[in-house]
């Protein structure tokens, strides 16, 4: 059996403008940010689905909140990790993203599959786990991308485009894409 063909760079500079905003332009923050929302989710308030490849290497995860679950709304919460991330950032930066967004809906705020994986379905898979729950708990399921080409990939796994906005912040816009899907 012959090994995925793929490509390893490093990215100096991201370019993503949600990731840009969320850290007031200090991307360097970004394994902070990221943390400070995956301990919570993964420990604590949502789920997580993973793909794994036949040795066992994760390849894909999905984290997805339940309805009436608000992330960082807990001190437990903030403990994990985004005390911390706050305590870098600016107070321009903290007063941007200081709004915080009770989802009632299965929200996913994570979908990751490494490239060389992508296109074959690890996706779908792990959202047919999250559907599966969704289903037995009557929940809608929801997402935003901030990524045109996900657009098309999020409509091919069921889900709806609700809408589209142009976000403003003070370190350039960022554009999201908004879907649902009913279980």
């Amino acid at each position: 059996m012959s090994s995925p063909t793929f490509t390893v760079q490093h990215v100096a500079k991201p370019t993503d403008p949600l990731a840009i905003a969320l850290t007031g332009g200090n991307t360097s923050l970004l394994p902070d940010l990221a943390q400070s929302m995956i301990r919570p989710i993964a420990f604590q308030i949502g789920d997580m689905y993973i793909a794994s490849d036949e040795n066992g290497t994760m390849i894909g995860f999905t984290m997805w909140v339940p309805p009436g679950q608000l992330l960082f709304s807990t001190e437990e919460q903030l403990k994990l990790g985004h005390m911390d991330f706050l305590s870098k950032l600016s107070d321009d930066v903290k007063a941007y993203s200081a709004t915080a967004t009770e989802l009632n809906c299965y929200w996913c705020n994570f979908n990751f599959v490494k490239t060389n994986y992508q296109g074959k379905g690890v996706a779908k898979a792990m959202f047919q786990l999250a559907l599966q729950k969704a289903h037995q708990s009557g929940f809608t399921m929801g997402l935003a991308t901030t990524d045109a080409r996900n657009v098309i990939i999020y409509e091919r796994l069921g889900f709806e485009m609700k809408g589209f906005r142009e976000m403003p912040s003070p370190w350039g816009s960022w554009p999201a894409w908004i879907f649902v899907r009913r279980a």
